[in-house]
């Protein structure tokens, strides 16, 4: 039974938060499933679809919606709670998902399969921005301050695990012996979706019976949804941080949009090319989960979000220069285990830096801004990077994995520009946020503040009872 007393300075953690985590993390990760299940069998879904753009728009349509959506996401969940935007983004990704589901079947005529198919995609975007601005409200109202960072970190790292897991099942649902099994893919990811749409239903309440931390106790409360984004837009140091980790969220969808074709044409496999999209978000969660942990037990945002940035981008350039070789599996797979374990471990840390940079505003607002942000600079950065593709050599045409029919050859192009052009879109966010980024920390002076006055107060009140004490001593 949750039972706590109603003294402002005496604040409680209840078990039901660790519930409603899980089921945050359960959506967002069907939501990724569902998002990214193109990706790694590009060339399959070109085929069955019957349209050469077919990946691109699958991907990028979560982008483009999260602009118009977000800002109703943020304002939504801002107004009316935790509680109706699980239920809101379960029901749409589950709606989305068996649209897919019908366009995927191979009794559509070719011409309809890409429309439905599409059709159920947007509508399953449109779920992306109601769970993804979850995490740091579900942190802020649910988990004591020594637990915000890594409870948001499981939240937000939720969405690349869901990348990770379809990069690696995608290509053993579609392969070259089974081109057209996109039937099949689809119905597991929607049976994902099921479960996710059946465990919102957990979720009853949008904030805990009593406050949790001092910053949540209702002395300074946010403000208004249009106040709120105007202080966020109107902060010098949100606005630094957010087009950083925000284009550092762009340039890591990018990545996901392009790597299978740029290491098929290399010679490497399908397995290998999942396997690294799987990598690198497996070493995202290590990365994020110890910086996670770091964070919460020394304060210490800026300085390890600065280091991983750095070590980030030096990943990221090995990254941009091995995949333009072929039988260099090992230096793929260096580079990307870096990359992944240094970039995701900023997402976290940053999404909860925004809160603090613009605190008291609502935590939807600071990180929904973010994350549109970055989605805004994801469509330009996959649109960019795919405008600079050139034509393969002899010898890449001729150990490449992409297809297996010569009419399909066509298809294939090379990959050298558009991560040379994704390389130095790396280094110049890394730099910008290295140079003129310098955070602080509102929320937590805030609460340091209240916990000040409490102390003070109360010893306030053992002086008083000292000297009350001694005066009833003289009486006697």
């Amino acid at each position: 039974m949750d039972v706590i007393e109603k003294d402002e300075r005496k604040f409680k953690a209840y078990k039901r938060r660790w519930i409603y985590l899980i089921v945050v993390m359960m959506i967002n990760f069907s939501n990724a499933n569902t998002w990214i299940s193109f990706s790694p069998v590009t060339f399959e879904t070109k085929k069955f679809y019957d349209y050469a753009n077919a990946p691109l728009f699958f991907n990028t349509v979560f982008m483009v919606l999260s602009i118009p959506v977000g800002f109703l996401a943020c304002w939504w969940t801002d107004r009316f709670g935790i509680r109706s935007s699980c239920w809101l983004g379960a029901a749409t990704n589950l709606a989305g998902n068996i649209v897919r589901i019908l366009g995927s079947m191979e009794s559509v005529d070719k011409k309809w399969r890409f429309p439905i198919t599409f059709a159920g995609q947007c509508v399953a975007a449109f779920a992306q921005p109601f769970v993804m601005f979850l995490p740091t409200k579900l942190s802020a109202f649910w988990f004591p301050d020594d637990q915000r960072n890594i409870a948001n970190t499981l939240a937000s790292m939720a969405n690349p695990l869901g990348i990770a897991a379809m990069y690696m099942a995608a290509s053993l649902f579609v392969n070259e012996h089974h081109p057209t099994r996109f039937l099949f893919m689809n119905s597991v990811v929607g049976g994902v979706a099921v479960v996710a749409g059946v465990m919102s239903l957990a979720v009853t309440r949008n904030e805990p019976p009593t406050p949790v931390s001092a910053s949540k106790n209702d002395v300074l409360p946010p403000p208004p949804f249009l106040e709120g984004v105007k202080r966020c837009l109107t902060s010098k140091r949100f606005i630094i941080l957010a087009c950083s980790l925000g284009g550092g969220v762009g340039l890591f969808n990018a990545l996901y949009n392009n790597l299978q074709p740029a290491l098929c044409l290399k010679g490497y496999s399908e397995t290998f090319s999942g396997g690294m999209g799987s990598l690198l978000i497996v070493s995202g969660l290590v990365g994020a989960a110890i910086s996670g942990i770091i964070v919460d037990k020394t304060g210490m945002f800026e300085q390890v979000m600065k280091i991983s940035f750095a070590l980030a981008g030096i990943a990221g350039s090995s990254l941009s220069i091995s995949i333009n070789y072929e039988n260099k599996p090992w230096w793929v797979v260096a580079s990307i285990c870096a990359f992944g374990c240094f970039g995701f471990a900023i997402y976290p840390i940053g999404l909860e830096l925004g809160v603090e940079c613009t605190y008291p505003v609502a935590e939807a607002t600071s990180t929904g801004l973010i994350i549109m942000i970055g989605q805004v600079l994801g469509v330009i950065f996959v649109v960019t990077t795919n405008l600079v593709n050139g034509t393969p050599s002899p010898r890449e045409l001729a150990i490449q994995t992409c297809v297996t029919h010569n009419e399909d050859m066509n298809t294939v192009l090379t990959w050298k520009w558009p991560f040379v052009m994704w390389n130095c879109f790396v280094c110049a966010g890394i730099t910008i946020f290295l140079a003129i980024f310098w955070p602080r920390y509102k929320r937590r002076a805030y609460e340091a503040a209240r916990k000040l006055a409490v102390k003070e107060k109360d010893m306030q009140i053992e002086i008083n009872n000292g000297f009350e004490a001694e005066f009833q001593n003289v009486k006697l």
